[in-house]
């Protein structure tokens, strides 16, 4: 069994408050008390039970983040963007996947919840803010990566993915693409943005669109349907591929390059977020750029903002602009 401080006060011939006060108020004990109880841990090995020492309390140190999709890069910047601000504010993070599901989604900030952490960065895949809205009124503080409704109780972090997708058509069409296709995933509001993004990019011209669903946004869905595209006449195939990410493009040049479809000579490649996997291939990616780890750090220092005064509302949302990074997939070496 695990020593206890019970234990440790008998090993120390100490009482169990005078323990409790090593652990939690050092400073009230005099040097000899102090280093009898740091012996008697140091010999049995003891570690506070910090779970059961916040249940006591009604609250903790902790915090949660909630990821749309732990398995993609760009969650992993993101991530420690909101880990790192959060640790040197002396917090606690716990992280969990919703993995796209929105039934996971609801009894992952359900499951938080009841583990009493003090607050939420959720990227979410359906409408939380009603949920968030009922933490908020118990004293969970949130802030929403992406966009959501208007809410006095609910911060947010703004990434702007219309823009981004309205640069990457502006940069297809100014190198003379006009048959492009879409690979993004409806389900998913942010790919959906981008999408409007080109939409507008191309308004007015003579450039066509043709929208594939790639559902789990990942490299695997991009060299199935780059199969399809391979599968084209050489005459029907586009001449430009937009991807909602980075990975789905990943796997579209793989594709394309195994085949002998030459990036971007036959067909212009971009993708979407700008992680370490656009500029390490053999065909560097055009990419538009969203800072993932800037977007984290935000997130967590709103959140951080809300705890440290919990009688003032929400901060103003953090907006963040979408920047185009130009490599050979589209305009060769």
């Amino acid at each position: 069994m695990p020593a206890s401080v019970k234990d440790v006060a008998a090993l120390a011939g100490v009482s169990s408050s005078t323990v409790s006060n090593y652990l939690n108020h050092p400073h009230v004990l005099g040097e000899a008390s102090r280093e009898r109880v740091r012996a008697a841990i140091a010999q049995l090995g003891y570690v506070p039970n910090e779970s059961a020492r916040q249940l006591r309390a009604g609250s903790s140190k902790a915090l949660a983040l909630i990821l749309l999709d732990a398995w993609l890069p760009y969650f992993h910047d993101l991530s420690r963007g909101v880990e790192d601000v959060t640790r040197e504010g002396g917090w606690s993070l716990f992280f969990s996947n919703s993995n796209r599901d929105s039934a996971q989604e609801r009894r992952n900030i359900e499951m938080f919840e009841a583990h009493r952490v003090q607050g939420i960065v959720i990227y979410p895949l359906d409408d939380v803010v009603p949920q968030l809205e009922r933490l908020a009124d118990r004293g969970i503080r949130s802030v929403v990566v992406g966009p959501i409704r208007p809410s006095s109780k609910v911060a947010s972090v703004l990434f702007d993915d219309v823009g981004g997708g309205r640069l990457a058509g502006e940069h297809l069409l100014s190198i003379g693409r006009r048959r492009i296709v879409f690979l993004g995933s409806p389900t998913v509001s942010q790919s959906n943005d981008r999408l409007q993004g080109l939409r507008e990019a191309v308004a007015g011209s003579d450039a066509s669109i043709t929208v594939l669903d790639v559902p789990h946004l990942i490299t695997e869905d991009g060299l199935r349907v780059a199969e399809q595209i391979v599968a084209m006449a050489p005459e029907d195939r586009p001449d430009a591929v937009f991807a909602a990410n980075d990975m789905v493009a990943v796997g579209v040049l793989t594709q394309f390059l195994r085949h002998g479809i030459r990036v971007p000579e036959d067909i212009a490649l971009v993708g979407f977020d700008d992680v370490d996997q656009a500029h390490q291939g053999v065909v560097p990616l055009t990419s538009v750029r969203q800072p993932g780890y800037a977007i984290g750090r935000a997130a967590g220092a709103a959140l951080l903002q809300q705890l440290a005064d919990p009688t003032a509302p929400p901060p103003a949302p953090t907006p963040f602009s979408a920047e185009l990074v130009v490599r050979e997939s589209t305009v060769g070496h």
